[in-house]
């Protein structure tokens, strides 16, 4: 684990294997822990890259003022201070909304794009979902609904009774002030047709046929948006197809990222 300091972010880093580098994202209230199932899978054939968002972790607060931009501002800052850029960069969830302002803020420091049950702009379904989520945090009782509604939204019918991974709404050390940060930053972005024609880098969008939250809708809308992109359907994955199935998510982000990485 290493420590940085950023302009506006204060985050812990955790590198993994060699070869071409992958900067991983992770999503709404979860840290990196939660990439260790596929960094192990990946880090044979790649340098894995997590760290954690504002908010999560050691990391600083999100504030009362923060946006998706800014945190994907904070992901292209890390990546000039590592000195590693361009890369190839992937993220999951909010993860992916974070990775996609990435290449479409800062093309340069991008080497090929994936992007993991996500949506551009959220419609009511997600947005009533990530309010659902705010009554249960104003509630007190977090520590009781919080981790079975997020697991029962997250994972498809095959993976219902999965734990949800190390890192991911920790209900033990949840602070509720920046978890629902978190769901005001998601539940406040939104990714314009302009934004996501200015993403120049090879783009692999995946959804499983059974995501709730960030739908297949969704995902055929990223395909629409971003120039050349590549679609892949999932059959039976949920939202957290990545923790569900480690090893199909590591074999198709490991498949991208060599192919583009032999082709640079």
């Amino acid at each position: 684990m290493e420590k940085h300091a950023l302009s506006a972010l204060t985050t812990n880093v955790k590198r993994m294997g060699s070869g071409p580098v992958l900067l991983m994202i992770q999503g709404l209230g979860t840290d990196h822990r939660a990439w260790d199932p596929a960094m192990q899978r990946l880090a044979p054939h790649l340098q894995c890259i997590s760290f954690d968002n504002r908010g999560v972790g050691d990391a600083s607060d999100v504030g009362p003022e923060t946006t998706m931009e800014d945190l994907a501002d904070d992901a292209a800052e890390l990546i000039e201070a590592l000195g590693e850029g361009p890369v190839h960069v992937c993220g999951v969830s909010m993860g992916g909304a974070i990775a996609m302002r990435v290449a479409s803020r800062h093309p340069h420091l991008v080497r090929s794009l994936a992007l993991h049950s996500t949506a551009a702009r959220p419609d009511p379904r997600l947005r009533a979902i990530l309010g659902f989520r705010q009554r249960i945090v104003d509630s007190g009782l977090a520590g009781e609904l919080l981790r079975p509604f997020v697991e029962i939204t997250a994972f498809s019918q095959t993976h219902i009774s999965q734990a949800l991974p190390v890192g991911a709404t920790e209900i033990d050390k949840i602070n509720a002030q920046e978890y629902a940060a978190h769901l005001r930053v998601a539940t406040e972005q939104w990714m314009t047709d302009e934004e996501l024609a200015k993403i120049t880098a090879p783009t692999l969008v995946t959804v499983g046929t059974e995501d709730i939250l960030t739908t297949p809708d969704h995902a055929r809308d990223l395909y629409r948006g971003i120039t050349d992109a590549e679609l892949v359907v999932v059959e039976g994955g949920g939202h957290a197809y990545y923790a569900e199935s480690p090893d199909i998510f590591a074999s198709l982000q490991l498949g991208w990222t060599l192919r583009h990485s032999a082709q640079n």
